[in-house]
C-alpha cells in the first residue's frame, strides 16, 4: 500500500482541495491508482493512473513548490528500482514556457535526463495545467503506444509491472535538473490496477501487520493477514485481506479483537461481500458467542465510522482497506473501541456470506498479543535488541526485561515471562555492584489477586533484608502502561520516569554516566497483607555492569575486518561442505561437546543477510536445530542459534544469552563480496533448550544449508538457495559435498517425467500415427503389432509419471508450489499428467472399427494425446530453461524436438500418401467377398472373424495390370513402402531415446549443481 498516505493527504488536502482541477485523493485505489510518498521522503509530490485502454494512460502529478517557472515533476517507468534507462513521462515548466506535460528519457546508469525531439502533443489530450496555492500540477490522457521515430518515447506494455520512479527539481535551459534526495520509488505496480493491494513491504516500517503461519491457524496455509496503522488517536487505518472462492463471489475474511485467543463476545471489523453487493467493503460486526451476528443500525454507523473504504475480490484474494474510528459509538458497545494500554489477539476467520450475514467460517487463524500502536513490536520484540534497546534474560526460561534511554529522565522498560497465575512478579533491579541488596526496581507485581501493575521498589539491606513498597503515589511515573496478562504469560511495559524522589526511596534515580548491572527476577509475592515481593530462589540472573545508553548484546563484539575461508584444509583437518561456487560451511569436532564452525557466502552487503546451516535427521527442513551467520536488519554480522519449525525459521526466546555462554571465540567479516563467521559452539546441550543445537557423537546428519535475507524479525525465505547434503557423521572429513536424498528425489523426478515425454510417448504416438497398415498379418496375442508398441510404451510413461509424481510430491513435502515458474511448471505438469491418465480408461469405451461412432472416440482420444503432449513439452520446457543453470537453451531445443518430429511425420506422410499411388488400407479376407475397409481392426471383431487372415489387394483393375509389363508389381509397391516407413519410424524412435538419454544426464547434472 502507499505508506501512510492519508497522515501525508491531510498534510497537503486543505491545498488539493481549493482547485477543482487538482489532485483528488479521496479517489486512489478506488478509481484511479496513486503514489504519494511520506512527507519525510519529498516536499510534497505524487502521480496517479488510470488506464483508460491499452494505449491511454489518464495521468495526474503535482509537486509542491515555490513557482511555477523552472519547476518539475516527473515520473519514470522502470523495470528496476533505480533511474537511468527508463521512459519518463514529466510535468515541467522549462525556463519560462508554461507547465505542461511531455516525453523524456532517463539515460543509462542514472547520468541525467534526455530530452526527445519532435513533436508529440498530439499524444496528450485533455490536458490541465495550474499552478494554485504553492502546487504545481498537470493532468492529461496520455497514448502510451510508443513512437517509431524515436524508441525513448514511453510504451506501455499490459504484459509487465512497472516500479514509479517519482522525482521533482528545477528545469534548465536543456531540460530537467537534478532532483537532489527528492525522489521515491513505489512498489511494483501493474498498471491496469487502480489498487495496490496488501503491500508487505510496508509492514514493519509505515504499518504494523500480522500474517499468521500454518501452525497458528485452522484449514487456512497463508495468504491471509491484516495490517493496522493509528491515524489520530481516534483513528486507525485497517486492512484485511484473504482467499476468496473464484466461484463462490460472496466471500468474507473477519478480524477480531480478543483477549484471551478465543472468538465468542468480541467485537469484529470485517472485510465482506453480502449477496447484494457488487464488491467487498468494511463493515462492524460483533460475535456474541461463538457466531456472528449483526449490529442493529451498523449500515449507519459504517457511514460515519469508516471513511476511505475501498475492497476488490480477485485472483482469488478479498481485501478491504479503510480508515476507522476506534472511539467507540457512545450507545453501542458492540463497535469496536479502542484501549491504547491494551494488547489485542487478532483472530482472522475466512468463510462465506448470505442474506444473513457471515456464516461459520471454515478457516481462522490467532496472532501473538498485538498492540496497536507498534508497527514494528508485537508483545516483547526480540528483533530490536541490541539495536533500539538493550536486554537481558534468565537462563532456561523465558522471561526477559529490556530498557530504552528515552532521555535522561525517562526509560522505557519491559518485563516479560511466564508467572502462571496472579500473586506473582518479574522485577528487575539496577545495580552498581551486581548485588540485590541497595537496588532500585522496576517491577510488574499483582498482590492479593489483584491485577498486575507496574511501580517501583527497594531492596534494603540492614539488619534484615526487606523489600520496601513507595511511600507515595508513583503510579503517574508510569505513563503509556501496557499490562497483559493471557493464558500465563504476562506483558509489561511503560515510559518510566526515573528522576529519583527525596521522599520516597524506592523511586529510581538514573544517573547517565554511571554504570548498571542489570538483576532479573521472578517470584512469589507475599501473601501475609504485606505487600513485600517473595524471595526468587535460584530464578534470577544478573547481567555485567555497563552504561544503560550501550544496548549491546551481552557478548564480546567480534573483531570486524579479518577473517576468511581456507578452503585448503578441507578433508585434512576440517569437514566441508560446498554445495556451489559460491557459499560453504565447515565443521571441526574438537571434542563430543564443542564444534568449531566456519560459514563463507557471497552476499550483495554485510546487513541484512544470511547462510545457515541446519541439522536435519530425515533431510526435511523442519525440525532441525539451526547454527546461522546472520545480520539481522542492521544489526552486525554474528554467530546465531535458531530453529525450523512448521515451515518457517523462528528465534529462540533468551537466545543473546545463552549465545554469549555457548559461541566463543568469535570472527566475522565482510570482504570481496563475502560474509564470514567463525566460531566455537558448545553443543552438549547444557542450555536445556532442545531448540539449541545438541551434537550426538554417533548420529548421521543430513546439513541442510540456506541463503538469503534477514529482517530484524529473523531469517527470511531462501527460495531457491536451499541445499541439502548427503548424510554424514561430523567426525567424517572427506563427506565431501554429496547431495542428500532431497536433490536425489527431484532428479529421478526429472529423469523419469523426461523419459516418459520425451521417449515413451512420442514412440507409442509415431507408431499408431505411421505403422497401422505393416505387418497385416501377425498379430500375437490376436492383436496387431503396432497395437502392442502403442499400448505398451504408453503404459510404461504412465507408470514413470506416477513415480515420477510421488517422487516431488515427497520432496516438496506433499505442500504445492504456486509461484514463479515453479508454479507454472506444477500447473501445466499436472494437467498433462491428467490427461495422460485419463487415455487408458478411454481406450476401454472404443467401439468397433466400423461402428458410425468411431470417428468421435478417435477425436477424442487423439485430440486428448495431442493436448497432453503439448502440455508436458511446455513443462519439460520451462523446466529445461529455468531451473537449471546451464544448457538452458540446449535443454529447451532438445525439449520441443520430439513433438515437432510427431507433427513433422505426420504432415509428411499426408503429403506422401497422396503422391504415392499406393493404398495401403485395401485389404480382402480370403473366406469371404472383398471388401475395402477405412481402418484396421486391433483384433477381430467377430467369432467369426476370428480365422480370417487378411491379404493385401491391388485397388487396380486387371485391365490397369495388363497396361505395361514393366511396372512394379502393387504388392511389392507396398512392401517398398511400408519399409519405408517403418525404416522413418525406427529413426524418429532412435531421436527419441537419445533426446530422453541426453535431457536426463543434463537434468542430472544441472540439479545435482543448482
Amino acid at each position: 500500500m502507499i505508506p501512510k498516505i492519508y497522515l501525508l493527504l491531510l498534510v497537503i488536502q486543505p491545498i488539493l482541495t481549493q482547485s477543482t482541477s487538482q489532485f483528488d485523493s479521496s479517489q486512489c485505489e478506488i478509481t484511479k491508482g496513486c503514489h504519494i510518498p511520506e512527507p519525510s521522503q519529498s516536499n510534497g509530490m505524487g502521480v496517479s493512473w488510470n488506464l483508460l485502454d491499452d494505449e491511454t494512460l489518464e495521468l495526474e502529478l503535482f509537486v509542491n513548490a515555490d513557482q511555477e517557472n523552472g519547476r518539475w515533476v516527473a515520473v519514470g517507468f522502470s523495470d528496476d528500482e533505480i533511474m537511468g534507462n527508463e521512459p519518463v513521462i514529466e510535468c515541467s515548466a522549462i525556463g519560462n514556457q508554461p507547465a505542461s506535460m511531455k516525453f523524456s528519457f532517463d539515460k543509462t546508469n542514472g547520468k541525467g535526463n534526455q530530452r526527445i525531439s519532435g513533436d508529440y502533443s498530439a499524444h496528450f489530450t485533455d490536458s490541465k495545467t495550474s499552478f494554485q496555492n504553492g502546487v504545481l500540477y498537470c493532468k492529461s490522457k496520455v497514448k502510451v503506444t510508443g513512437s517509431s521515430d524515436d524508441p525513448n518515447v514511453f510504451e506501455f506494455d499490459p504484459s509487465r509491472d512497472y516500479y514509479l520512479l517519482l522525482a521533482n527539481g528545477k528545469t534548465t535551459a536543456k531540460g530537467l535538473g537534478y532532483h537532489k534526495e527528492q525522489s521515491s520509488v513505489s512498489r511494483k505496480v501493474r498498471l491496469a490496477e487502480k489498487a495496490y493491494g496488501f503491500d508487505e513491504s510496508a509492514c514493519g516500517k509505515s504499518k504494523g501487520c500480522t500474517m499468521p503461519t500454518a501452525d497458528s491457524c485452522y484449514n487456512v496455509n497463508g495468504n491471509i493477514g491484516a495490517s493496522y496503522r493509528v491515524v489520530t488517536a481516534t483513528q486507525i487505518e485497517f486492512e484485511i485481506f484473504g482467499p476468496s472462492n473464484k466461484t463462490v463471489p460472496n466471500s468474507y475474511v473477519a478480524l477480531g479483537f480478543s483477549n484471551d485467543e478465543k472468538m465468542n463476545d468480541i467485537s469484529v471489523i470485517e472485510c465482506s461481500q453480502l449477496p447484494s453487493e457488487m464488491a467487498p467493503s468494511m463493515k462492524f460486526s460483533y460475535n456474541p458467542g461463538f457466531k456472528n451476528a449483526r449490529i442493529d443500525g451498523e449500515e449507519t454507523i459504517r457511514k460515519q465510522f469508516i471513511q476511505h473504504s475501498s475492497g476488490s475480490n480477485t485472483d482469488g484474494i478479498i481485501y478491504c482497506k479503510g480508515v476507522v474510528n476506534v472511539g467507540g459509538a457512545t450507545n453501542n458497545p458492540e463497535i469496536f473501541k479502542w484501549n491504547q494500554s491494551q494488547g489485542y489477539h487478532l483472530m482472522l476467520a475466512a468463510g462465506y456470506s448470505d442474506a444473513n450475514g457471515l456464516t461459520q467460517h471454515w478457516g481462522s487463524c490467532v496472532s501473538i498479543l498485538t498492540f496497536l500502536d507498534q508497527v514494528d513490536n508485537v508483545g516483547f520484540n526480540d528483533a530490536t535488541c541490541g539495536v533500539t534497546k538493550g536486554c537481558f534474560s534468565l537462563p532456561e526460561s523465558d522471561v526477559r526485561a529490556s530498557w530504552a534511554v528515552s532521555s535522561p529522565t525517562q526509560l522505557h522498560v519491559e518485563l516479560t515471562g511466564t508467572v502462571d497465575t496472579t500473586n506473582k512478579y518479574v522485577a528487575m533491579g539496577f545495580s552498581t555492584n551486581q548485588k540485590m541488596g541497595n537496588t532500585s526496581v522496576v517491577e510488574c507485581s499483582s498482590f492479593d489477586g489483584s491485577d498486575y501493575l507496574m511501580t517501583f521498589s527497594y531492596n534494603e539491606v540492614g539488619e534484615r533484608y526487606r523489600n520496601l513498597r513507595p511511600t507515595t503515589d508513583v503510579s503517574g511515573l508510569f505513563t503509556n502502561q501496557r499490562v497483559q496478562f493471557v493464558d500465563g504469560v504476562l506483558y509489561c511495559s511503560a515510559d518510566v520516569r526515573v528522576e529519583g524522589n527525596a521522599n520516597d526511596p524506592t523511586v529510581f534515580q538514573y544517573a547517565p554516566e554511571t554504570n548498571y548491572s542489570i538483576i532479573l527476577a521472578t517470584g512469589a509475592t507475599k501473601a501475609n497483607g504485606t505487600k513485600e515481593l517473595g524471595y526468587h530462589k535460584d530464578k534470577r540472573s544478573v547481567d555485567a555492569l555497563k552504561l544503560l545508553s550501550d544496548y549491546s548484546e551481552p557478548t564480546a563484539a567480534p573483531p570486524s575486518g579479518g577473517g576468511s575461508f581456507d578452503s585448503s584444509t578441507c578433508g585434512r583437518t576440517k569437514a566441508c561442505y560446498q554445495p556451489n561456487d559460491n557459499d560453504v560451511v565447515s565443521y571441526r569436532v574438537i571434542n563430543d561437546g564443542s564444534i568449531e564452525f566456519e560459514f563463507s557466502s557471497t552476499q550483495p552487503s554485510a546487513n541484512g543477510v544470511y547462510l545457515a546451516l541446519g541439522f536435519s535427521s530425515n533431510g526435511q527442513m523442519s525440525p532441525a536445530n539451526v547454527i546461522e551467520c546472520s545480520s539481522l536488519g542492521t544489526q552486525p554480522l554474528s554467530m546465531k542459534f535458531s530453529a525450523n519449525s512448521g515451515t518457517s525459521n523462528g528465534r529462540i526466546n533468551g537466545e543473546e544469552a545463552i549465545r554469549s555462554q555457548l559461541i566463543t571465540n568469535t570472527q566475522t567479516s565482510y570482504q570481496d563480496g563475502k560474509i564470514y563467521c567463525r566460531g566455537t559452539v558448545q553443543a552438549d546441550g547444557s542450555s536445556n533448550n532442545p531448540q539449541i543445537f545438541r551434537y550426538t557423537p554417533n548420529q548421521q546428519y543430513y546439513l541442510i544449508v540456506a541463503k538469503g535475507t534477514a529482517s530484524a524479525g529473523g531469517l527470511g525465505y531462501h527460495g531457491t538457495n536451499r541445499f541439502v547434503s548427503s548424510q554424514r557423521l561430523l567426525t567424517d572429513l572427506n563427506a565431501g559435498n554429496g547431495s542428500g536424498s532431497k536433490v536425489t528425489l527431484v532428479i529421478l523426478h526429472a529423469i523419469f517425467m523426461t523419459v516418459a515425454w520425451m521417449t515413451m510417448v512420442p514412440t507409442a504416438v509415431i507408431f499408431a500415427r505411421v505403422l497401422r497398415s505393416s505387418w497385416p498379418t501377425l498379430k500375437p496375442g490376436g492383436l496387431l503389432i503396432w497395437f502392442h508398441i502403442h499400448r505398451g510404451a504408453n503404459l510404461i510413461g504412465i507408470a514413470l509419471m506416477i513415480a515420477g509424481f510421488v517422487l516431488i510430491l515427497v520432496h516438496k513435502d506433499w505442500k504445492f508450489v504456486n509461484s514463479g515458474w515453479g508454479g507454472k511448471h506444477a500447473i501445466i505438469g499436472i494437467i498433462a499428467l491428467c490427461l495422460a491418465w485419463l487415455q487408458p480408461f478411454i481406450s476401454t469405451l472404443r467401439c468397433s472399427p466400423n461402428d458410425p461412432r468411431r470417428p468421435i472416440f478417435n477425436y477424442i482420444h487423439r485430440g486428448i494425446g495431442v493436448i497432453a503432449m503439448i502440455l508436458a513439452t511446455t513443462a519439460i520446457s520451462i523446466a529445461g530453461y529455468h531451473f537449471t543453470a546451464d544448457r538452458n537453451v540446449a535443454q529447451l531445443v532438445l525439449a520441443l524436438i520430439p513433438i515437432s518430429v510427431i507433427f513433422a511425420l505426420s504432415l509428411f506422410f499426408i503429403i506422401f500418401n497422396n503422391i504415392v499411388d499406393v493404398d495401403t488400407k485395401s485389404f480382402v479376407k480370403t473366406n469371404g467377398n472383398s471388401t475395402r475397409t477405412e481402418d484396421i481392426p486391433m483384433r477381430p471383431t467377430s467369432k467369426t472373424d476370428s480365422e480370417t487372415t487378411w491379404t493385401i489387394r491391388s485397388p487396380q483393375t486387371t485391365t490397369e495390370n495388363s497396361m505395361s509389363n514393366r511396372e512394379v508389381p502393387p504388392e511389392k509397391k507396398r512392401l517398398w513402402v511400408n519399409r519405408f516407413r517403418e525404416f522413418v519410424v525406427y529413426g524418429a524412435v532412435l531421436i527419441f531415446i537419445a533426446i530422453g538419454t541426453i535431457l536426463s544426464v543434463f537434468f542430472g547434472l544441472g540439479l545435482s549443481s543448482s
